[in-house]
């Protein structure tokens, strides 16, 4: 590993950082505008701010790899102006169970853990939505974490790792209370 990697801000801590700033009461304008972002199109002054401010260490310097990973991070970011703004953001509040909990069936968490690309980038949002309706809290961190694996040598691991965690907490939703005294 070198100085720069060893120095390098991780995804956990910038999501986290981005998070708390987006959930404060003066960023209600920045959250409005990162809800509306486009991932296709992210020209949006506030994403352009989170981007200097906090993103940069993270972006790959030349391009078309550059704008390919602004384009993730839109997505990534509308999500989690959602989560923010609902005061849902929770530091390793890990997705499967928090997925689990707000019951997003089986068949639409495979999906989100199948899509590549545009298709996955599209996923985000409505996956942001399902959890605030049912005001279940994530580290949104997770979900950059799949994001940013899309078409990695690592994108196998975490995807196995979040279906792991999903049918986990699945299996422990749908198995009897064994507390229970028997008579």
């Amino acid at each position: 590993m070198s100085d720069e990697d060893r120095t390098r801000p991780s995804v956990w801590s910038i999501v986290g950082k981005i998070a708390r700033r987006l959930a404060d009461d003066a960023a209600v304008g920045d959250r409005a505008a990162l809800r509306r972002l486009d991932f296709e199109s992210p020209h949006q002054p506030a994403f352009w701010r989170v981007v200097v401010e906090d993103l940069e260490p993270l972006l790959p310097q030349t391009s078309p790899h550059r704008e390919d990973h602004e384009r993730r991070w839109a997505a990534i970011l509308a999500g989690l102006a959602e989560i923010a703004g609902a005061g849902l953001y929770a530091p390793r509040r890990h997705l499967g169970p928090a997925a689990a909990e707000a019951r997003v069936h089986e068949m639409r968490f495979v999906k989100l853990l199948r899509a590549h690309g545009d298709a996955l980038l599209s996923l985000i949002r409505p996956l942001a939505r399902q959890l605030i309706s049912k005001g279940i809290s994530v580290d949104w961190a997770e979900v950059a974490r799949l994001v940013l694996s899309d078409g990695r040598a690592d994108e196998e691991d975490v995807r196995r790792d979040l279906a792991r965690s999903y049918f986990s907490a699945v299996h422990r939703q749908a198995a009897p209370d064994s507390e229970t005294p028997r008579s």
